[in-house]
């Protein structure tokens, strides 16, 4: 699959399965399907997904996934997509955190319209918290320039990069100085710590 794109879905309805991966087979977006909730749970714990695709046929199931879809740290922002049965279940479906609701009897081209929406947000949230992994010097100035420390970056994405530390104490912001690979000029910025794990 090109875009690399995933999907878990937790559904027991053949039908269902069926139609969902063959719209999703057409969007390229892989589908990994579960039929219990164990094991769906177990998934999200292991592997990144962009959507988590949950049939709400019973509301405690579709509530476990979904929080657990929520702690899991790769997938808190999945694309939730409800499977309800009828109108009285919509309220409950976006109360459990779903973003898009289908409809059962699903069709065809009603979950292919759908999910071309539903993958359109699924590579937003990747490309905005995309992380590439890359090694690069940087110097962290520290107490106004009275100081500095040379360490290396792990990654660098949209809204920032992770740097490895060490055992070192960092004020919550501070100057930093770096290049890009093959491009001599020096970046510099102001950075703000946003977490030490």
């Amino acid at each position: 699959m090109e875009s690399g794109l995933q999907a878990l879905l937790l559904c027991g309805d053949d039908k269902v399965v069926r139609v969902l991966r063959r719209v999703l087979s057409e969007l390229e977006i892989g589908v990994e399907h579960c039929q219990d909730a164990d094991a769906a749970v177990q998934k999200l714990t292991r592997q990144r997904f962009e959507a988590v695709i949950i049939d709400c046929t019973t509301p405690d199931v579709a509530s476990r996934v979904l929080k657990g879809t929520r702690s899991a740290p790769a997938n808190k922002r999945a694309i939730a997509v409800a499977i309800i049965d009828s109108q009285s279940a919509l309220r409950g479906a976006f109360e459990l955190g779903a973003h898009f609701v289908l409809f059962k009897p699903i069709s065809l081209e009603r979950t292919k319209a759908s999910f071309r929406s539903v993958r359109a947000l699924m590579k937003r949230e990747r490309r905005r918290h995309a992380r590439v992994p890359v090694e690069l010097q940087v110097e962290i100035v520290v107490g106004g320039g009275s100081g500095s420390l040379h360490r290396v970056t792990v990654d660098l994405a949209e809204n920032g990069m992770a740097v490895k530390t060490g055992s070192s104490k960092l004020p919550p912001s501070f100057q930093v100085r770096f290049a890009l690979p093959q491009d001599a000029s020096q970046i510099e910025c102001r950075a703000e710590l946003a977490a030490k794990t």
